[in-house]
C-alpha cells in the first residue's frame, strides 16, 4: 500500500501526465506535444503497453493513455520519459469524461485493449462499447475515426458487434480469431500482458474495428 501511495503521488508530478481540472487539459497536452499531429487514445490503458508500443513505431502521431488510476499509469509514463518518448502521454480521468477534455472533435484513432467485459447484465452500462461511450467517441472523434477493440471475452465481443448494427455504426473488420486472420500484423501484433495470460490459457483473440460514421 505505501509503494502504491508513493506512485500515486509521484505520478501526479510527471510532465507526461495530466490531471486536475479537465477543462485546462487539452491545453496543457498541446503544449506538450507542441505539434498538430493526430490524437491516438488508449482508453483503460494500466500501464499503457499499447501506447507506449505504438509510440515507438510511429512518431508523427501523439499517443495518449488514459486510465482513471494513477498508479497504473505510473509504470507507463515513467518508461515513456526513459525510453524519451515524447509523443506518448497519459490523463487521469474516467473514460465517460473525456468529451470535457476534448472539448471539440480531435481523436484520429481509439484503442481499447482487453478492457473488463463486465460479464453481468447490470453492469452492461460499463462496457465500453456501450452506447453511451459511443455518444463520448462522437464528440471527441475526428470524422472517420477509426475504433478498435480486443478482446477474449466472447460475450463482449458479441455485444460490441451488436451495438455496431444497433448504433448504425460502419464495421470496418471482425474475427473472432484473430491470431488466425489475416487481420493479424501491424499494431494489432501488439501483446499486453493480459493478451499473454489469455493465449497461455488458451483462449481464442477477438477483434473488431469500426468507424462512429
Amino acid at each position: 500500500m505505501r509503494r502504491k501511495g508513493r506512485k500515486q503521488r509521484e505520478v501526479r508530478t510527471l510532465p507526461n501526465v495530466f490531471h486536475g481540472k479537465l477543462e485546462e487539459i487539452s491545453q496543457a497536452m498541446r503544449e506538450y506535444f507542441n505539434n498538430s499531429n493526430p490524437y491516438v487514445l488508449e482508453l483503460g490503458c494500466g500501464n499503457g503497453e499499447y501506447t507506449l508500443a505504438m509510440a515507438q513505431k510511429n512518431t508523427v502521431k501523439n499517443f495518449i493513455g488514459v486510465d482513471v488510476k494513477g498508479s497504473r499509469i505510473w509504470t507507463g509514463a515513467k518508461k515513456a520519459l526513459n525510453l524519451s518518448l515524447h509523443n506518448a502521454a497519459f490523463i487521469i480521468t474516467y473514460i465517460d469524461r473525456l468529451f470535457i477534455v476534448f472539448n471539440q472533435p480531435a481523436v484520429e484513432e481509439i484503442w481499447i485493449p482487453f478492457p473488463n467485459p463486465f460479464p453481468l447484465r447490470k453492469s452492461i452500462k460499463q462496457r465500453l462499447v456501450h452506447k453511451r461511450f459511443i455518444d463520448v467517441y462522437r464528440k471527441i472523434c475526428l470524422p472517420d475515426a477509426k475504433i478498435h477493440l480486443k478482446t477474449d471475452d466472447e460475450i463482449l465481443y458479441n455485444y460490441a458487434m451488436k451495438v455496431i448494427e444497433e448504433e448504425k455504426l460502419h464495421l470496418i473488420a471482425s474475427t473472432d480469431d484473430l491470431y488466425k486472420s489475416e487481420l493479424y500484423k501491424d499494431e494489432l501484433t501488439i501483446q499486453t500482458k493480459y493478451e499473454k495470460q489469455h493465449i497461455q490459457d488458451g483462449k481464442t483473440i477477438k477483434y473488431v474495428c469500426f468507424a462512429l460514421n
